[in-house]
């Protein structure tokens, strides 16, 4: 048995539609959400900010990031590909945590 109520979808035109009603000022946010079943009145608050931003509604579900966006966990590193470089500064910040770790781990007993 399902226990959340499951609200209506709207298409990007419907959006559009029920943004103009209330950015224009025709009806308040509470009277939209009575009249249109949405799940919050902050959720007309967010399709209002994609109308001003993008001039429309913009539907971003199932899109992954954006290329330059980097979400997620790290890819493993590969150190045959590295270059000559890339190589010492990862060895240099590897040395700097195990430095950092064994004073965090002096302190931590210095001070019990």
């Amino acid at each position: 048995m399902r226990k959340t109520i499951k609200h209506k979808v709207y298409s990007i035109e419907e959006k559009n539609e029920i943004v103009d009603l209330y950015l224009s000022g025709k009806k308040t946010q509470a009277d939209l959400v009575r009249e249109y079943d949405i799940c919050h009145r902050n959720t007309i608050v967010k399709w209002a900010k994609l109308v001003q931003k993008f001039g429309t509604v913009v539907d971003n579900r199932g899109k992954g990031p954006k290329p330059g966006n980097k979400v997620g966990r790290p890819k493993k590193l590969k150190v045959e590909e590295m270059s000559h470089e890339e190589l010492i500064h990862y060895v240099r910040m590897s040395e700097d945590i195990k430095k950092s770790m064994a004073y965090l781990r002096k302190q931590k007993t210095s001070t019990r």
